[in-house]
């Protein structure tokens, strides 16, 4: 029956890794690279708040190939690709993969930020916060911030020989540090799954705030309400999803690893059965985790009516392009 529930899950993890995640590989790599494309013209490219938009789909591209690409042909297509490497690979390869995730999330506070200041009420911080060069300044203390604050898993992480389900040795790139596995545990719960939705919501609960005191003020010079531009409504909008999409698809990531770490201690006597669930909801969440990072486009493609008239524009201009060559 054991033996029976290992290969059930063993194909399931095979048919997650391999189709599934080649659907989220694609509509990523599509999804990111139209952002690119979208939010490096027209309205959005006038906007400080679009850049980190732009950054995010540049980050998470780079995500998708050293990450999610790897992990595919490792689990799903069963390549064996990291046998063999060396605890160089596994050091950069983790560590990038990480400082990639939390970069994107900081990312989206750093919009935040901007949407905020570009609600409020004195021109004088609107013009020094929502400016493009204040967002290349943040966008490039972030990269640094996050490159520095994951200097730890360069330390830790190697690979080491651990049995699998099947009471086997096999290569993994991992940490045998029990100390340093509740660190990272509460580590990434708070630095990708707490702290950036709450620091969003915050910061969006006050741009509301402010939406709401700019439509009771009025220009004194024409007696009429000051509006708030459509275009800004519109990304504090896709912003509010960002941050319930955040949410919900990486904290089963952080309370994966938070479980982990707290029954360590007891991995010896675990089943082999219950060993063998582990291993299938650390791909479910890996999964959802990848799903967080390749929905942006999709999202902003909802939400947005000025994004959605610049994705058909694109869409008109290629069309009419490829009619002309034919």
């Amino acid at each position: 029956m054991t033996s029976s529930l290992i290969d059930t899950l063993d194909l399931a993890a095979i048919i997650l890794n391999r189709w599934i995640v080649l659907a989220i590989f694609i509509t990523g790599i599509i999804g990111n690279s139209i952002n690119i494309i979208i939010f490096s013209r027209g309205i959005f490219v006038k906007q400080s708040c679009s850049l980190y938009f732009l950054a995010a789909s540049v980050n998470n591209l780079v995500m998708f190939f050293i990450g999610l690409l790897t992990r595919m042909l490792d689990d799903g297509f069963q390549l064996d690709i990291f046998d063999g490497a060396s605890n160089v690979y596994c050091k950069i390869r983790t560590y990038l993969v990480y400082t990639l995730f939390a970069i994107s999330s900081w990312y989206f506070v750093c919009a935040s930020i901007d949407r905020l200041y570009s609600t409020n009420q004195s021109a004088l911080k609107r013009q020094k916060i929502c400016s493009t060069r204040m967002a290349i300044q943040c966008i490039g203390l972030t990269i640094v911030s996050c490159l520095l604050v994951h200097i730890h898993v360069l330390v830790y992480y190697q690979y080491f020989y651990k049995l699998d389900v099947h009471n086997q040795l096999s290569w993994t790139c991992t940490t045998n540090d029990t100390t340093y596995n509740m660190f990272f545990a509460i580590f990434m719960l708070n630095f990708y799954s707490l702290l950036p939705p709450l620091l969003m919501s915050i910061l969006g609960i006050l741009t509301l705030k402010n939406i709401r005191q700019s439509r009771i003020l009025v220009n004194p010079s024409t007696m009429t309400p000051i509006p708030v531009r459509r275009d800004k409504q519109q990304l504090i909008k896709s912003l509010s999803v960002q941050i319930l999409v955040l949410s919900i698809l990486t904290i089963p990531h952080s309370c994966y690893w938070m479980y982990i770490a707290f029954t360590s201690t007891q991995s010896s006597a675990k089943s082999v059965s219950v060993r063998a669930w582990e291993k299938f909801i650390l791909h479910i969440v890996r999964v959802l985790l990848y799903v967080n990072y390749g929905s942006s486009f999709y999202i902003q493609l909802c939400i947005s009516k000025t994004f959605r008239r610049e994705f058909v524009k694109i869409v008109d201009n290629i069309t009419r392009h490829w009619r002309n060559f034919f």
